[in-house]
């Protein structure tokens, strides 16, 4: 690409770039966000050969077993088994325990293996070790310390290893072999007024189980040779949604740490990897997460991901700054058919081969085509996805046993990507439902179509036993039997700080729109201007969560009262799904200290125009705008800009209920409310 046909800013970029590449030839520190130093790709141009495991087949030698055809028969055997056993009678889980179950077999199983049992988070299988990942990485010491337990005890059943001719014990799966009589147990459906999402809290008053709810997870799983973990449209959302840390949100960083380090703890290799869509909107924020998401998957262990429509809305400086790959840094990302600058630049893989446990991946990914139409960014170049397919496939041949391709497209595109190039024994699709089916999806008898839902509250685990066995799928539920990650934490609390450091101003958060009442009922006055007249209804609010929701975020562990996406539900005066302060509201404690917590206004609009028409003497005007902050029970369940169901959504209040929470914040003071 010409550099006329450069905007100033992606000019300057590319400077940057190439300064920093000559200051590598001299010795000179990485500018790249502390990230430690790799060395550069090699094999054919726009190709990385990365080999995680040092005691598998060395790069240039033939694959260690016979490459997995795309049309082995058993390779689509799970297409019509599900990913779970029925969910077998278990003793309460022991706080602080996974399951509270040990792995291991019946004493009958355990004498004829000849295995010794052993207790939670101990080895139990037997033959020689399983290779895992090559050198200790950051963050290694965190995964062996929160590797608490295997991935069977993770599931709260106890499956017998099957060794020495030993019959299934009852519970029990032949390896190889999905059970057939029901998928995880699925949370309720949402219900819905008129269309819109309404919530009915699902606490029962007793303790939430994740085993029971969500299911077991790797029933009968014997060790694979390899797990391809896969994850994909994590949307923004870094960790499991909502202030209240609720059990039962799924998803997160840290979560998803947590189940790498107890696979790899456990002997599986693992390769992660992760069709794209990090993040959602654009602007400093959106960078931040971008930023910070890129440096956690890369200490969680992935090896390649994909480049989604959402991530290529961010400025061209960020993109060249954690897209590009160079001397000293080695990028995750890889694209056959997206390029920043320009294919010819050469700053993204078009395709990668990875290893592990002694097998061959190769990965490449692509953005479809209906998808591309969304992106607007002049510094991006964008082809045919077939057409580039086309041209990368040659580069696999002969090379790897297994053929990935991660496909940011929608659910029909995928499918046709999968029927025209039979070659992949996996497409991943960032298309699809919220929540992944318990199953892989056959194509044609030769692929398997495996979707990754939303927002990252799933991981799909895809087990790779050889040439002469099935590919095994489970669906992994991140919910709470996966313990806090310490290094994600850590990532957290540095993005907290980072926006905490850019302020509203930094990160281009300043006084927006007018409220859609501000011509009827005037800017905000806080609630200390309601008390003295509507003393009773104070009384009520200040015995109610919303007169502490300010304190509520500088209480967590990091505390989220200077994160735009968690002020807009704490203070008054902000939009509560754009994540924008309206005309006169909330700005900074210290500068609108009036405006913290959930108060008055937040429910029944603007209060200034109200204020200063009961100072005066004109009854009609005051007779008026009372009935104008008046909000009734219907208002607040169904109108759009009382609606209590802005905050109280799915992802942040999974346990709300109208009907029920109604009554703790109701308070009436005329006759007509």
């Amino acid at each position: 690409m010409l550099i006329d046909r450069f905007s100033s800013q992606a000019a300057q970029a590319v400077a940057l770039l190439i300064l920093g590449s000559l200051a590598a030839l001299v010795g000179c520190d990485s500018p790249q966000r502390g990230q430690p130093p790799v060395p550069p790709p090699a094999g054919p141009e726009g190709s990385q050969d990365v080999v995680r495991d040092p005691s598998t087949t060395k790069v240039g030698q033939p694959p260690a077993s016979p490459p997995l055809q795309p049309d082995t028969p058993r390779l689509l055997e799970l297409a019509a088994q599900t990913d779970q056993s029925p969910i077998p009678q278990r003793a309460p889980a022991v706080p602080g325990e996974l399951g509270g179950v040990a792995t291991g077999g019946p004493p009958e199983a355990v004498a004829a293996s000849g295995e010794t049992p052993t207790a939670v988070g101990a080895e139990t299988r037997g033959g020689p070790p399983v290779g895992k990942r090559a050198a200790a990485e950051p963050g290694a010491e965190d995964r062996t310390a929160i590797a608490q337990s295997s991935p069977l005890a993770l599931s709260g059943f106890s499956p017998n290893p099957l060794r020495g001719g030993v019959a299934p014990s009852p519970g029990t799966v032949k390896p190889g072999v999905l059970p057939q009589e029901r998928g995880p147990v699925e949370p309720p459906a949402a219900k819905t007024v008129e269309g819109k999402p309404f919530g009915k809290g699902k606490h029962s008053g007793q303790p939430f189980d994740p085993i029971l709810e969500n299911g077991p997870i790797f029933v009968g799983w014997e060790p694979p040779k390899l797990a391809l973990v896969i994850s994909g449209r994590q949307d923004g959302y870094l960790e499991p949604c909502g202030c209240a840390g609720l059990d039962r949100m799924k998803g997160g960083l840290s979560r998803r740490h947590t189940l790498f380090a107890k696979l790899e703890a456990d002997g599986w290799p693992t390769l992660g990897l992760d069709c794209g869509g990090l993040v959602k909107g654009s602007g400093r924020q959106a960078e931040l997460k971008f930023g910070m998401s890129i440096d956690a998957m890369q200490q969680i262990g992935y090896d390649a991901i994909a480049l989604g429509k959402s991530d290529l809305r961010l400025s061209a400086t960020e993109l060249l700054a954690r897209v590009a790959s160079t001397a000293q840094v080695q990028s995750p990302f890889v694209s056959a058919n997206v390029a920043v600058f320009g294919f010819a630049m050469g700053m993204t893989a078009d395709h990668r081969i990875l290893e592990a446990g002694g097998l061959r991946v190769g990965v490449t990914t692509v953005l479809g085509g209906k998808w591309q139409k969304e992106i607007n960014n002049p510094d991006i170049e964008m082809a045919d996805p077939r057409a580039r397919l086309r041209e990368v496939l040659p580069k696999f041949e002969g090379k790897c046993d297994l053929l990935v391709l991660l496909a940011h497209a929608t659910m029909e595109e995928s499918v046709e990507l999968a029927e025209a190039f039979p070659q992949f024994h996996v497409v991943v699709t960032a298309g699809g439902a919220p929540e992944p089916p318990d199953r892989a999806q056959p194509i044609n008898g030769k692929t398997l179509l495996v979707e990754v839902g939303e927002k990252g509250m799933n991981a799909i685990v895809l087990g790779i036993y050889g040439a002469d066995q099935p590919i095994r799928y489970q669906r992994v539920p991140l919910d709470s039997r996966f313990p806090e990650s310490a290094a994600m934490k850590m990532f957290m609390r540095q993005y907290q700080e980072q926006l905490k450091q850019d302020g509203l101003d930094g990160l281009g958060i300043r006084h927006m729109p007018p409220h859609p009442q501000r011509e009827e009922l005037g800017t905000f006055v806080g609630s200390a201007a309601c008390e003295s007249c509507h003393e009773p209804s104070y009384d009520v609010w200040r015995k109610t969560g919303h007169a502490k929701a300010w304190e509520t975020l500088k209480e967590l562990d990091p505390p989220r009262h200077h994160d735009p996406e968690c002020i807009s539900c704490h203070v008054v005066g902000w939009h509560p799904t754009q994540y924008f302060p309206y005309e006169g509201g909330f700005l900074r404690e210290e500068e609108t200290p009036r405006l913290v917590d959930v108060g008055c206004e937040s429910c029944h609009g603007p209060g200034e125009k109200h204020v200063a028409a009961e100072m005066g003497s004109n009854a009609e005007l005051q007779k008026k705008l009372q009935q104008a902050m008046v909000v009734t029970k219907e208002q607040a369940r169904d109108s759009k800009v009382h609606w209590c169901l802005n905050c109280h959504d799915l992802d942040n209040s999974p346990d709300f209920d109208f009907d029920e929470y109604w009554p703790h914040v109701e308070h009436r003071e005329y006759e007509d409310e």
